[in-house]
């Protein structure tokens, strides 16, 4: 079967519309297991290219999108389907389920590749993007934070905040909770009133939110997110954490920092790596102290402990 290109968007294909049309949907299968096509769902097919250069968050986007194809706007994303589609962080791995909301009624379960999660409010909170409904970025937070820990909830919620344009701590705080209030959870209500309490939308990255949870959770003092650093009137760099008394800043070396897709094509890993240097050298000069953490101090705090208190950050 040829693959009509002209008839996919976002890559896929939709079995439906081309059986209308009098093409011959049953080869479809057959394209799919030659390789050419990836079935994401019943009747929904993506173009195997498309699913292949595809990242993790890009992947379950198009999975929400054959969903929305076969359900229209009887499916509310929500949770990680949410954050995938709004393009907010996300701590766990995307899944392989599309996670929507249901009636109380219909209950909590997995049915045609979708984890359903009962609630009867599918209004508050929601946004129509035109090919699928989703709750917005409160709600999500919201759901993240209630159903998956307060860690993941943090960096959810800090997303959100900076989608809203709310860049302060506590910047956004009580209309997280009014929309809380609004839905009457049932489950979850201390975790998401201290996630609401503690996010803050000055954190750019996931890697940074944790940061702010670690430190917290090792009694640091309190720093302060995206400083200017300047001396003598002349600016030297931005910085994920500062302490300003004290002259110490805080950096968070996330891979995404190193990769010169994301700092513009002409640049190369070592011209970033060297440009960091440069960067570095500038704030020493002028008597700061910087130290740098990467994921694994995150996940063993006792590292980030031992550097914290060599530097008299905690007791």
């Amino acid at each position: 079967m040829e693959i009509p290109h002209h008839l996919m968007n976002e890559g896929m294909l939709v079995s439906g519309t081309l059986d209308a049309l009098g093409y011959d949907t049953r080869a479809l299968r057959r394209v799919a297991t030659a390789g050419t096509l990836v079935r994401l769902a019943r009747g929904v097919y993506v173009n195997a290219v498309v699913w292949q250069s595809a990242t993790p968050r890009e992947r379950h986007v198009l999975r929400c999108r054959a969903t929305a194809a076969r359900l229209g706007n009887q499916v509310v994303l929500a949770a990680a389907s949410a954050a995938a589609v709004l393009d907010l962080t996300y701590l766990g791995r995307w899944p392989e389920r599309v996670c929507a909301l249901n009636s109380v009624a219909d209950g909590t379960r997995v049915r045609g590749g979708i984890a359903w999660r009962a609630h009867d409010d599918r209004h508050t909170g929601v946004l129509d993007l035109g090919w699928v409904r989703t709750t917005d970025p409160y709600r999500t937070a919201i759901e993240v934070s209630a159903r998956e820990g307060f860690l993941a909830g943090v960096v959810t919620a800090d997303s959100a905040l900076r989608a809203n344009g709310h860049r302060g701590a506590g910047d956004g705080a009580s209309e997280l909770l009014a929309m809380a209030e609004s839905l009457q959870l049932q489950r979850g209500v201390r975790r998401v009133e201290r996630v609401a309490a503690f996010a803050n939308g000055h954190s750019e990255s996931a890697g940074e939110s944790w940061t702010r949870v670690v430190l917290a959770d090792l009694g640091a003092e309190h720093p302060e997110l995206q400083v200017d650093i300047v001396d003598d009137g002349l600016w030297l760099a931005r910085v994920d954490f500062c302490w300003p008394e004290r002259r110490i800043v805080l950096e968070f070396d996330g891979a995404k920092k190193y990769r010169a897709p994301l700092r513009g094509a002409a640049r190369s890993a070592e011209d970033i790596v060297i440009e960091e240097k440069k960067r570095e050298d500038r704030l020493r000069a002028a008597g700061w102290t910087v130290l740098r953490i990467v994921w694994d101090d995150l996940r063993e705090p006792e590292r980030l402990r031992r550097l914290l208190r060599r530097h008299g950050l905690i007791g």
